[in-house]
Order: C-alpha cells, then structure tokens, then sequence
C-alpha cells in the first residue's frame, strides 16, 4: 500500500507536547504525526491558519525523519483544494465545520476523518451530537479508539436518534463510519540497551534487590486516577518485599503535590516513594527502564484510551490496570497482567452532578472529581495482583515478555498506520463509487447564516444589476481615497475591496458623465470581479462620494405580510 498523503489540519496545540503541560491527546497528536512522517509520504498539505505554523509542521515532519516530504500550506479559505488531497484529518471529533465548508461547493470533493479522545465534556459531547446535524456522509469517519469508546459514542448518537424520531418522526440519522483504531506507540522508543536498566536504577537510587512499582502519567487523583487504591493494595502486597513506587508524571500545582506526599505517607508508609519529573525525556526513560511492575489504577470517565499501559508493554514489563475504557482491548487479563475490577452507579445515577455542570456550578475539572469519587477499583483484587508479582520474578518476566510481544504486533504505529492507510482507502472508494449521499451541493449551515440573506427584510432594497449609481457632484478620485483613508472606513476597506479598483469607478464614471448600473459598470471593466464591484458601489455611496438611483420613496410604509 502506498504511504498515506492526507491533508493535516494543523493547530500546533493538538500535535505537540507541553512543557508544563502533557496531556494525553497531545502525546496522541505527536506520535501520530512522527508516524506520519515515518510512512515519508511524497506530499503532504497542511492546512492551517497561519503561516508560522506551517514552518513548525514542517520542522516537525523533517525532525521526524521525512525529508524528502514536499510541504504545501492550504489556509482555511482555499479548502476547495483539499479535493487535492482526498482527505482532511482533523485531531479530534469535531467534523461538523468542515463537513459545512465542504458542502457549500462539493460534498463529495473530499472525506474528513476525525479521532476521540474524551469524551466526558460537555463540549466534546456537543461535537459528537453535532453529527446528526451537520452534512457528514458514510465517505467520513471518526475514529474511535476503544470497543468502549465505541459504545459510548453509539450510545450517545442513539439517544439524538430517539430526539429525533420523537421530535420530527425522523427514521434515518446520517452519521459518518465509526471504525475502531487504536493509539499507537513507537515501541522502538522501549526497547533498551544492555546495562542501561542498571544504570537508570543507580540515577533513581534504586538498590538490586528492590522492586519497582511504576506508574506513570499524570498526578491528578481528581482527572486521572485516584493514588489511593493504589497506595493501600501496594502497602499490604509489599509485606515481605522491597517495594519502590516510582511515580513518573507531573502535578498541575503544588497543592496536589502535598497532598500525594502526604497521603503517600499515610496509606503507603513502608513504601519507599519515589516521585520524577514525567516532562523531562531523561527522566521518563530512566523510569520505564528501572520498572519492574506497571500499574494504572485509573477510574475517571475522562480517561477513554490510556496509552500507558501499551508504552509498559513496549517496555516488557507486566501490567496491573483497572477494567476500565481501552485498558479492556489493549490489556489481556493475566496474560499482559492484571486488569482489576471496578464498580460504578448504574446508568442515569447522580443527574444533579449533570446539572451542576450544565449550570456552571461546577467547571469540568470538579466534574470530572465529583464524578470519579462515584467509581471504585476492587482494592483486594489489586492487592493479590500485586503480591502475585511481588513473589515471582518468573511471572512478572512471562507477561513483560507476552506484552512486549503483544505491544509490536498489535499497537507499534508501524501497524496503526496501515490501519489507518486502510480507511482512508476505503474512505475514498466510498466517495468514488457514486454510492447515494444525503447532503445536495450547496448546503447552507444554518447557524452560520449569511447576514445577508437572513436580513434581507432590514433593507429598502436590495442592489440588483440594474440599479444605477451617480458620482455625487464635486467628488472625484481624490475625494473617495482620502475618505476611504479615514480611521473609520480603512480597516474594512482594505479587507473588503482593493483601493486601486475604487479609482477605477470614479474614473469610469467621470469618464461617462451620467449614471451607470452594476451590468453597466462591469461590463466597461471587466478585470473588477463583480462581487467586488458591487461592494465599492455600497461602500463609496456608504461615505458620500456616490448615490444611487432608486424608485423606492424613502419612508414610504412597506405592505404587511396578511401572516404577521
């Protein structure tokens, strides 16, 4: 199959890596873009809204390893040419945008693909229930990472469909392909030279004989996963053991770093605690290669993947994660390690948290606490868990070897690229094929309706081809630019007409000697677009310098509709 050459809408916030910040749809975006570059595709538009940040995907792909790529900038108004492309992939699920721009001129120009990430906000909710009602076609697709993932985008799509049905007797929702791909991991990047295990346990200060529970992702109880499960299941596992929790990640603010120190203490008090900056490349590799367990406790809904526990299978060391999300495809429950039970409200519990949220009572990060408090990891499962891999180095080597394994096969971005070079085929044959669509050429979004339209009872007239304009006497060439130079028309001016075109009307016009219409002026210069003809018309009879001719008789009463 040949490299994939899609579009890339680039906004360097979705494809890069903080350095306060890491989060997981930024590590997402990066790796997906590195492997982007690895496929070294001939040809690649980067469609984005500024120039500089084209000279930063550039650096990113070169840096990557793809030379060879030749970079073009699209910027957003020249979306016609993604047709160029055959596809637009955007980071994340919102699709509605563009699928409005594309349908303005040609439905079936392009296909757009998008990814999820969480799914747990509201305005990520908004973005997916925009589906239904944005011209999307079966030649889309919004990638969903997980089989729960999946279903919770089904789950949320079919209560719109419900709406719908209950509302406007609707039977049928459009709504673009919904494939399962997962994220991908570079599992070159875990693979470790001879010594270096030993050298990174003497940078962290970790002795031989000690064994290191790791984990490793962000330190937020709150948004990510609650330490204190893990901190009681490993404090009554370590009995009889030389245990060290190396804990890899960063804190959002110091508080929450107090609180895991001090609680650390209180739960875990024979645990040797063991905290590294996640942020810091050195660091973090250090702390995958000193790992000898790897565990992710998380029990949050606005955690949907979670790549860490496939980057510890890179790594070939076992894992002990919650059931939780995507941690149920990638994780195989005593072969890759453990996945430990969790319990949770049954649907439609706790509506109040819903509405405190909605309200703005709560923002999302309170949400997403509130909300994870209600959700518990069975902590003696996590404890016989642990203490199976305290007790048996065997055990631990045979899931590291199974995950390490099972991490080349089925996650290194190698492999998720040829999945993703698979629908974007596909993608496209659905759009050539001449299948029947639903959305007609020309489509116009209804909450992006032009004024112009939607106003159209505001004015005494609208200009039509006929009407005819008039140089007020006195004015001439020299009068329209100093007032179109004013404080208080240049701005627009400059944007919506070209100044050496208005010079050329008034001159025509002197030129005449009488009224000319819209057709008229046109036709007598026809290098003037006609769209931008008549805006100089509108604007140089808005600042005196012309009138226009009308039949109408101001402040006459317009007829009232027999309706109103």
């Amino acid at each position: 199959m040949s490299p994939p050459t899609p579009a890339i809408f680039y906004v360097p916030e979705g494809f890069s890596l903080g350095d306060k910040r890491i989060m997981g749809r930024q590590a997402a975006g990066a790796a997906f873009l590195k492997a982007l570059a690895h496929q070294r595709p001939t040809r690649l538009f980067c469609y984005t809204a500024k120039r500089e940040f084209v000279d930063q995907f550039s650096t990113d792909i070169r840096r990557y390893g793809s030379d060879s790529t030749a970079i073009e900038w699209l910027p957003l108004p020249a979306h016609r040419r993604l047709g160029e492309a055959g596809l637009l992939y955007v980071p994340d699920p919102g699709l509605a945008p563009f699928a409005w721009r594309r349908a303005r001129h040609a439905p079936r120009s392009y296909s757009l693909c998008g990814v999820t990430h969480t799914l747990m906000s509201h305005d990520a909710m908004e973005l997916l229930a925009s589906m239904a009602l944005s011209p999307l076609e079966h030649w889309d697709a919004v990638i969903c990472t997980s089989r729960a993932v999946r279903q919770s985008v089904d789950h949320l799509l079919a209560v719109q469909a419900d709406f719908f049905k209950r509302r406007f007797g609707a039977r049928r929702m459009p709504i673009p392909q919904l494939p399962i791909i997962p994220l991908g991991v570079d599992c070159g990047n875990f693979a470790f030279k001879d010594g270096e295990r030993q050298k990174a346990r003497q940078m962290l200060g970790i002795d031989d004989d000690e064994i290191v529970l790791l984990y490793v992702g962000r330190l937020s109880f709150h948004a990510k996963a609650h330490h204190v499960p893990m901190l009681v299941a490993a404090e009554q596992a370590s009995k009889g053991h030389k245990v060290v929790l190396l804990q890899a990640g960063w804190f959002a603010h110091e508080k929450i770093e107090a609180i895991y120190r001090t609680e650390g203490a209180q739960f875990a008090p024979s645990l040797r605690r063991i905290f590294v900056d996640g942020r810091k490349a050195k660091d973090l590799r250090a702390a995958w290669a000193a790992g000898d367990i790897f565990t992710s406790l998380t029990d949050n809904f606005q955690e949907t993947f979670g790549l860490t526990p496939v980057e510890a299978m890179a790594s070939g060391i076992p894992v002990v994660v919650s059931d939780w999300n995507g941690y149920k495809d990638s994780v195989r429950d005593g072969v890759d390690g453990f996945r430990i039970p969790t319990i949770t409200l049954p649907p439609g519990s706790a509506e109040f948290l819903v509405e405190r949220a909605d309200f703005g009572f709560d923002n999302y990060d309170t949400y997403c606490g509130l909300t994870s408090q209600l959700i518990a990891v069975d902590v003696k499962a996590a404890t016989d868990a642990y203490r199976k891999l305290f007790s048996d180095p065997n055990l631990r080597r045979q899931m590291g070897d199974s995950g390490k394994k099972r991490a080349r096969e089925d996650y290194d971005w190698s492999k998720i690229m040829g999945l993703y070079g698979q629908l974007w085929a596909e993608l496209g044959a659905r759009r050539k094929n001449g299948a029947e669509g639903s959305v007609p050429s020309g489509a116009v979004r209804p909450d992006r309706m032009n004024p112009f339209t939607m106003f159209s009872s505001y004015p005494t007239k609208a200009l039509e081809g006929k009407m005819k304009f008039t140089l007020v006497e006195g004015t001439g060439a020299a009068d329209a630019d100093r007032r179109l130079s004013a404080e208080s028309f240049s701005p627009a001016a400059n944007i919506l007409i070209k100044r050496e075109s208005v010079g050329e009307v008034v001159q025509c016009l002197e030129k005449e000697g009488t009224s000319l219409s819209l057709l008229e002026l046109s036709d007598r210069l026809p290098q003037i677009p006609r769209d931008m003809l008549a805006r100089i018309l509108i604007i140089l009879t808005k600042c005196g310098i012309l009138t226009f001719v009308s039949t109408t008789v101001v402040g006459s009463p317009k007829p009232v509709p027999a309706s109103a």
